[in-house]
């Protein structure tokens, strides 16, 4: 299982993921803690909440500071969005409904994902020296 993280507004939630298309899908669960979505031949996404506690436990304070700055959001969401397979992120990533203002953190490994959105929206995570 590989991950990146989501990087939003408060209007980041299931709800909005849910909106969009999942071609091919066999099943979509919901529950108050994730959203998964399964494919054939055993692919799946699990979206998952992040709290701003988790995520700091990540990083030294200052460096936490430092990746606070790289996001346009006053008070940012975030969710985890686990995969098992690089072409189903691909795809969920291309879907005309993928919400246009989430950033994408992929925890400083390149995906190759400058290749289908906008390198803006992709936050590196290799921290400035403060």
């Amino acid at each position: 299982m590989q991950w990146v993280f989501l990087v939003g507004d408060q209007s980041l939630s299931f709800d909005c993921l849910l909106k969009m298309q999942f071609p091919e899908n066999i099943q979509i669960i919901r529950n108050r803690e994730q959203l998964e979505i399964r494919w054939p031949d055993h692919d799946y996404v699990i979206f998952e909440p992040f709290s701003q506690a988790e995520m700091q436990l990540d990083f030294e304070p200052e460096e936490f500071e430092a990746y606070l700055r790289q996001i346009p959001f006053s008070h940012p969401k975030w969710m985890m969005l686990k995969y098992n397979n690089i072409a189903v992120l691909s795809a969920i990533l291309r879907e005309p409904d993928f919400p246009a203002d989430v950033l994408i953190d992929c925890d400083g490994v390149n995906l190759g994902l400058d290749k289908i959105l906008d390198p803006g929206r992709i936050i590196g995570t290799e921290m400035p020296k403060v």
